[in-house]
């Protein structure tokens, strides 16, 4: 299988290594240093993501509540706020539906989400369109390889992953690789603090799909 590696921008941002994979989609976690929102005065993280198969969109991350959603046209650098009326989240699946609001003249396909919110502790993700034909997961802490059910749980029909180990979401380095029908996702956070340990792991896990 041929890798695309490619970086995208955060919008706050500590720098951060991310890779999109060939046929495949970026969920990327940045460090947001654990802003405070002032209404909800909760500690928030936030996800960068885009639709994804059947135009959908996932934060992959499961929020407790979702704090604030806009929405970026990077070719031009434009930055839209979402009021949080006009989305509906599901933590369940970490679904989130949204109606654009009419001033932004772009497709959801061709924008790139921030979404803000309060994040479990130890971290929870749902492996949106996860399969696990002769493959599992790749889940990687802190740039040493995580082992299943002794630093995280896995529900292969739900997708539901959770962290055992203290992982925080927002502050710690981690990187989770899954195999859908139609390519490879990854969801990361501060992974260029193990750059060369988190390539290794890649390339090892994509090994195991020959």
């Amino acid at each position: 299988m041929k890798k695309n590696f490619k970086a995208i921008k955060a919008f706050k941002t500590l720098a951060f290594v991310a890779a999109v994979f060939s046929a495949g989609i970026l969920f990327a976690s940045c460090n947001s240093t654990k802003q405070e929102q002032p209404q909800s005065k909760k500690n928030t993280t936030f996800v960068n993501t885009k639709v994804s198969d059947g135009n959908r969109l996932y934060s992959v991350m499961v929020f407790s509540e979702l704090t604030e959603v806009q929405a970026s046209y990077l070719k031009k650098s434009e930055h839209f706020k979402i009021p949080l009326s006009a989305c509906i989240y599901e933590s369940d699946t970490t679904l989130l539906t949204v109606k654009l609001p009419k001033e932004i003249p772009y497709k959801a396909s061709e924008l790139v989400f921030t979404i803000t919110g309060v994040p479990l502790f130890p971290a929870e993700f749902i492996l949106c369109n996860a399969v696990y034909k002769n493959t599992k997961p790749g889940v990687f802490i802190n740039g040493k390889k995580a082992v299943l059910n002794t630093d995280y749980t896995l529900d292969t029909k739900t997708n539901h992953l959770k962290f055992i180990t203290p992982v925080d979401s927002d502050k710690d380095s981690y990187e989770i690789i899954w195999q859908t029908s139609s390519g490879t996702n990854s969801m990361s956070n501060n992974t260029s603090l193990y750059q060369k340990e988190y390539r290794q792991f890649e390339k090892q896990w994509f090994n195991q799909l020959m």
